[in-house]
């Protein structure tokens, strides 16, 4: 399957801008599902007592280090059953220890309640003695811009550097004007028209996509986690990912860029049948084990 032929699937399936934002969930739900594969029943899954947190781990044991993982959705819906797949090839490939976030989602929250979601999680590993140099962070779309929102509010809340971040088709900038919005409108499965629906539910005030919490891609920091960026070359957040790289690189901080060739938005997410998403995987579990190992 390449990437015309996905979009096709896409379209076939599911709207991205729709009024009714549970009937597109389900959709999307059963999309997803329909991708899954048996590496899904590679890992053990336990959910944790009392809270929206679901530990993954590979079938040999839980390791010493943890990755939190924050899955995608546009902040309207999205839950770790849905990015099981994806979860599961991560643990498998990297022999690393999963800790799955069920953030809370529009209506029920705007920003920055899914923020606030992210930084509770992390303190709560910290608070079972888990120490920040062992907690990695991973996410996908709405669920890597919560990874770099993160990292801000780890370091300006001194609550310890992660090991490592795992940016997957990130959206960094909310104010959507890089060029690859432009020149990607016509490959990428996302529009223009999606990305201003995320910021009317998830900024209501039109005010908080300002904040520092959000333009991560204009801070300066003096310390930032082993990162890998991975974005496909086809997709209208390229630009991001490149841009918040390079600002990042010129900082001195050890952050490297993985632009997969000829990848939609999301791709990894469909991997069974796409081979560049297949590709990311590879790559997004190499990183988590090598950079885990140092």
């Amino acid at each position: 399957m390449d990437s015309a032929e996905l979009k096709e699937v896409f379209s076939n399936r599911v709207r991205l801008v729709s009024a009714d934002l549970a009937a597109t969930a389900q959709l999307f739900a059963q999309l997803y599902g329909d991708f899954q594969t048996e590496i899904v029943h590679r890992v053990c899954c336990t959910p944790v007592a009392d809270r929206p947190y679901t530990w993954v781990d590979p079938l040999d044991g839980r390791s010493s280090h943890v990755i939190l993982f924050f899955h995608g959705g546009g902040y309207t819906m999205g839950s770790t059953n849905d990015h099981m797949q994806l979860i599961a090839s991560l643990v498998d490939r990297s022999g690393t220890t999963v800790l799955a976030v069920d953030y809370r989602l529009f209506p029920e929250v705007t920003f920055p309640g899914p923020l606030d979601d992210a930084e509770a999680s992390y303190r709560w590993l910290l608070e079972q003695g888990i120490a920040a140099s062992c907690i990695g962070l991973a996410g996908i779309s709405a669920g890597a811009a919560l990874v770099t929102q993160l990292v801000h509010r780890c370091a300006v809340k001194a609550l310890g550097c992660p090991a490592l971040a795992l940016v997957m088709s990130g959206l960094n900038d909310f104010r959507f004007n890089r060029p690859s919005i432009t020149f990607n409108s016509g490959l990428d499965l996302v529009s223009m028209e999606r990305l201003e629906a995320i910021q009317h539910f998830y900024f209501p005030d039109q005010q908080s996509f300002e904040s520092d919490d959000v333009l991560c891609i204009d801070q300066v920091y003096e310390h930032y986690p082993t990162t890998l960026f991975q974005v496909g070359d086809q997709e209208i957040l390229l630009s991001d990912a490149i841009e918040m790289h390079q600002s990042l690189r010129s900082q001195g901080h050890d952050v490297h860029l993985n632009v997969v060739p000829q990848m939609i938005h999301c791709g990894q997410m469909f991997a069974r049948d796409y081979p560049p998403g297949q590709s990311a995987i590879d790559q997004a579990a190499y990183f988590i084990k090598t950079a885990l190992q140092r």
